[in-house]
């Protein structure tokens, strides 16, 4: 049962590094020298703001 409990931490680990550096539909727009074009980013911009939902605080 120990060795289940280590493989479902180490799974989970990678797991939240791998969402914590993958890059947002904003970063990946501006790389490519483009504006975002998720309605939910569009929006955000209008407002002054940045979209929480595709880029959540760290």
């Amino acid at each position: 049962m120990n060795i289940t409990k280590l493989i479902l931490a180490g799974v989970f680990a990678l797991v939240a590094t791998t969402n914590t550096y993958a890059e947002s539909c904003c970063d990946k727009a501006k790389a490519a020298g483009k504006a975002c074009e998720h309605p939910c980013c569009v929006k955000a911009v209008a407002d002054g703001k940045v979209c929480e939902k595709c880029n959540p605080k760290k």
